[in-house]
């Protein structure tokens, strides 16, 4: 996913702000559920009558889904097509959104934030890859700037708006705000230049599987260390090793498996194939001269 730098657009090739304002809602969307979740731990804590660690977890297996699949997100928009992908990621965020409001218990709110995690880490790329495909120079600059001021804008509402709900009404109608805005994503999703996948495009499973128990294993290492303990496990370990915490076994054991995909990253450049990561931030991590073999064979099959 690059971003044009050419020359800024004149006014005869100007295009609509129409997509731009699904691709603003669609990071609102994102941001608005996570602002959402703190401000509805403790409505989950009294209505399903559970503890407040187990009411987070929906914050955890959120951001958790997001960082494992992100880059597989970004395969299968490639291969997919990103506007027909972004479409579909879309819906089923508006479908956690209706787990989440119709949930009969907190196990149907995790699986919600998890449904929402998997979407929002192939929306994220979306993104940046459909703004691309739309815009042009100064307009590329201005609607990938826009993006952060989505963030900022729905992080605040959803602070308010949320607290407020909470407070007289519920924590589910807040998640109704979600679904309302998924289905205005969804409309405007429609206004968006159309793409086509590339179906030579492969998702490797192996440094798929690799960067995700990685990723997914530093992130739980890293946010325990003081809950589980630095070295020695606490009481509210999950579990111990001799007495040992478990948050820097994980740590180890997440960057045991971030070097296995690096290494087999390289030996699949080196045999000439395409690369198995799924986002070009993994070119700075191999040699130049293989990639560039890599790239041109890559290049070479899909004309």
């Amino acid at each position: 996913m690059t971003i044009d730098r050419t020359a800024p657009s004149t006014d005869e090739d100007r295009q609509s702000w129409l997509p731009m304002v699904g691709l603003f809602f669609a990071q609102i969307l994102m941001s608005f559920n996570v602002a959402a979740l703190p401000v509805s731990l403790g409505g989950m804590v009294e209505d399903f009558g559970v503890a407040l660690t187990v009411a987070s977890t929906t914050i955890v297996v959120y951001g958790l889904a997001v960082a494992a699949l992100v880059m597989v997100g970004a395969k299968l928009g490639q291969r997919v097509g990103w506007v027909l992908i972004f479409r579909f990621v879309v819906a089923t965020f508006g479908c956690s959104a209706l787990m989440m409001i119709l949930a009969p218990s907190i196990g149907w709110a995790i699986a919600g934030q998890g449904v929402a995690g998997a979407s929002a880490a192939i929306i994220v790329p979306s993104l940046v890859a459909l703004i691309a495909e739309n815009y042009r120079g100064a307009q590329q600059a201005t609607a990938i700037g826009s993006l952060g001021s989505a963030r900022a804008v729905s992080g605040l509402s959803a602070f308010f708006i949320g607290g407020a709900l909470g407070t007289l009404v519920g924590w589910r109608p807040v998640f109704g705000i979600v679904l309302a805005l998924a289905v205005v994503v969804f409309a405007l999703s429609f206004t968006l230049r159309s793409d086509r996948g590339h179906a030579a495009i492969k998702i490797d499973l192996v440094a798929a599987a690799l960067i995700g128990a990685g990723v997914v294993l530093l992130t739980l290492g890293f946010n325990n260390l003081n809950g589980w303990g630095i070295f020695f496990a606490s009481p509210d370990a999950p579990f111990d090793l001799l007495g040992l915490s478990p948050a820097p076994l994980f740590i180890l054991v997440g960057v045991v498996f971030g070097q296995a995909f690096f290494t087999w990253t390289r030996r699949r450049i080196l045999r000439a194939k395409c690369p198995s990561s799924t986002s070009r931030y993994w070119e700075a991590h191999v040699s130049a001269l293989p990639y560039m073999q890599c790239s041109l064979s890559w290049r070479s099959r899909l004309h």
